[in-house]
């Protein structure tokens, strides 16, 4: 046989290298680039000690809208372990564009904490979420027992239900409210009885308005159903929810476990007593101290410091 053709012969039955290249290339990509550790870069941000006190921790979150989807979504990708969510409305259409966990064939179909506590473990599958398809005042004492509350709502009347309900347990808790106005975001730290609590900002005159208010939306049904609707986008609530949550994780953090708090991991102190304001038209932001309210409207919050020997100053 000619030795040219022997060569030519020899050439056809060489190995396919780019098979076999692929193939260790898969291999590389599945050992160096995929990882299955979910709380991996968490840890890594607040430490194993501290992320431990995270996955231990129950909060309640009163209100499944916009801004308690948010934080819904936030704490439990940080690895909160329970999550008692309170809110007794249905998801509408007009909820849709705000909130992550709604969908537009919930409309008028499921509750908004079924809804959440449906969908959040597609996202944070070691986060229990229990929902409570009821008014703040209507829920039961269990809800508050807890580590943090959150108060994700859109009414002064719930909002002092809820601090109302926190003051009269045997150890109040912290907790952290969230607003917003057309232009700016707000959020303010409390621990009710150490610190003023969250409605010793009110005059004498609101608080008076507040219930004269939720009496007439209880007794008229027509009245509640033409109410105003205040404006809302959702990059208004992602950045509420976004800096409600990193205070949680401080509370949550600093916890020493038998009611007190303390800054020993730094960067993570908690701000009781503080609130931060955020204006988006100049990106101007605010951190003032809440004063405790000596005539705050609701006596158990003079009660509960007088008690605890806390000054109004």
């Amino acid at each position: 046989m000619p030795d040219g053709e022997s060569t030519q012969k020899k050439s056809t039955h060489q190995p396919d290298n780019s098979s076999h290249n692929s193939i260790k290339e898969k291999e590389l990509l599945s050992v160096g680039f995929f990882e299955e550790d979910i709380e991996d870069r968490t840890r890594r941000y607040f430490g194993k000690a501290n992320l431990e006190k995270i996955k231990n921790s129950t909060i309640l979150c009163v209100g499944a809208g916009a801004v308690g989807n948010e934080i819904c979504k936030n704490l439990g990708m940080l690895g909160v372990g329970h999550i008692k969510l309170v809110d007794f409305d249905i998801v509408n259409k007009s909820n849709i564009n705000r909130c992550i966990f709604f969908r537009p064939g919930d409309h008028k179909n499921i509750s908004k904490v079924n809804a959440v506590a449906e969908r959040l473990p597609e996202i944070a599958p070691n986060t229990k979420v229990t929902p409570y398809e009821v008014r703040i005042e209507e829920a039961p004492q269990e809800v508050y027992q807890v580590d943090l509350i959150i108060m994700a709502l859109d009414n002064d009347y719930a909002r002092y239900m809820l601090n109302y309900g926190n003051l009269m347990q045997e150890k109040t808790v912290p907790m952290i409210n969230g607003a917003m106005g057309k232009s700016f975001i707000e959020a303010q730290i409390y621990h009710p009885g150490i610190t003023a609590c969250a409605v010793c900002l009110w005059s004498e005159d609101y608080y008076q308005a507040i219930m004269n208010h939720q009496v007439v939306l209880s007794c008229d049904e027509f009245f509640v159903e033409t109410l105003p609707k205040f404006p809302m986008i959702s990059t208004l609530t992602s950045i509420v929810g976004g800096i409600m949550s990193v205070e949680a994780t401080k509370v949550l953090v600093s916890s020493d476990g038998k009611d007190g708090y303390s800054d020993i991991t730094k960067g993570q102190e908690p701000n009781f007593g503080k609130m931060i304001r955020y204006d988006l038209r100049d990106h101007e932001m605010i951190f003032a101290d809440i004063m405790p309210n000596p005539k705050c409207v609701d006596v158990s919050c003079r009660a509960r410091r007088k008690a605890n020997k806390i000054s109004d100053r």
